[in-house]
């Protein structure tokens, strides 16, 4: 198991092949396990692929004050890049972990070759969040809440949001174990990613009027049937937005279109790396 420094936090890397670079950034309730069972072994055999936890998430157990911010999370993957001698990679990036490459490509565009977003949340949106997350995140109930309340249901809590992301499809058998989906069940990745999603709509909102200034090639792909983040308010808005950007919606898929169409992902991101 690899760590490296990046901006205070010792950080969970993993690589894979070799080649020209491509950098993974997960999204919430999640961490580099969620790209094992497609994106590397599809990006591996002709490319460097890098991936990370990010800050609390998976086997990154530090969480430093402000990581609930988008401007921390953007300087963690920055260091990571810059650690492992990544030059200009093409950022691939999933749901929350979208709004974390969109922030990267702001504040360090000489990091980016281009992004390729996968159901990416870029804009503010109606509501809030789950309830749980505000108990997780809570400084004064979520150890308790963490550690102990919800601990018994924490299991059946991710399958079930798994289940969520895929639907209307289902889950392809060996997926969740494949995926190592049970390391988001963890008391301490439960409070962080509760942290991340209270402050959410807040960070989305400090950015959100900047993504004309992101000049790089961007590839969006989106399931119409995302429940998880919805189509409309954000990949579609989003597309428009970006100077240089092509998007490709998936009729009756959720919130995983990678894996529901592997090939149209790939031609995406493909059209990316001769864009770049």
């Amino acid at each position: 198991m690899r760590f490296v420094e990046a901006a205070g936090v010792t950080t969970h890397v993993e690589t894979w092949g070799a080649g020209d670079p491509v950098f993974l950034i997960h999204g919430a309730s999640s961490h580099i396990g969620a790209w094992l069972p497609t994106i590397v072994p599809m990006l591996k055999k002709q490319f460097l692929v890098a991936a990370y936890d990010r800050p609390g998430m998976g086997y990154t157990t530090d969480r430093p004050k402000g990581s609930d911010t988008l401007e921390m999370q953007a300087k963690v993957a920055a260091g990571v890049i810059e650690q492992l001698g990544l030059k200009r990679p093409i950022v691939v990036a999933h749901s929350w972990g979208g709004a974390v490459a969109l922030r990267l490509a702001l504040d360090r565009p000489d990091l980016v070759g281009g992004l390729a977003l996968i159901a990416p949340v870029a804009y503010e949106w109606p509501g809030g969040v789950d309830w749980y997350n505000y108990w997780s995140s809570n400084p004064l109930s979520g150890w308790l809440f963490n550690n102990i309340l919800a601990q018994p249901f924490a299991g059946a809590s991710v399958e079930a949001g798994m289940k969520s992301a895929f639907s209307p499809s289902v889950p392809p058998k060996g997926w969740q174990d494949a995926a190592q989906v049970s390391l988001a069940a963890r008391p301490k990745a439960l409070r962080a990613n509760g942290e991340d999603l209270v402050a959410a709509k807040r960070e989305i909102m400090g950015q959100q009027a900047r993504y004309r200034e992101i000049t790089v090639p961007v590839a969006i792909i989106v399931g119409d049937g995302d429940g998880v983040v919805s189509p409309s308010i954000h990949a579609l808005n989003l597309a428009q937005a970006l100077p240089n950007a092509r998007i490709d919606v998936l009729a009756g898929v959720g919130h995983l279109p990678q894996e529901a169409s592997p090939e149209r992902f790939r031609k995406l991101f493909d059209w990316v790396c001769s864009t770049k």
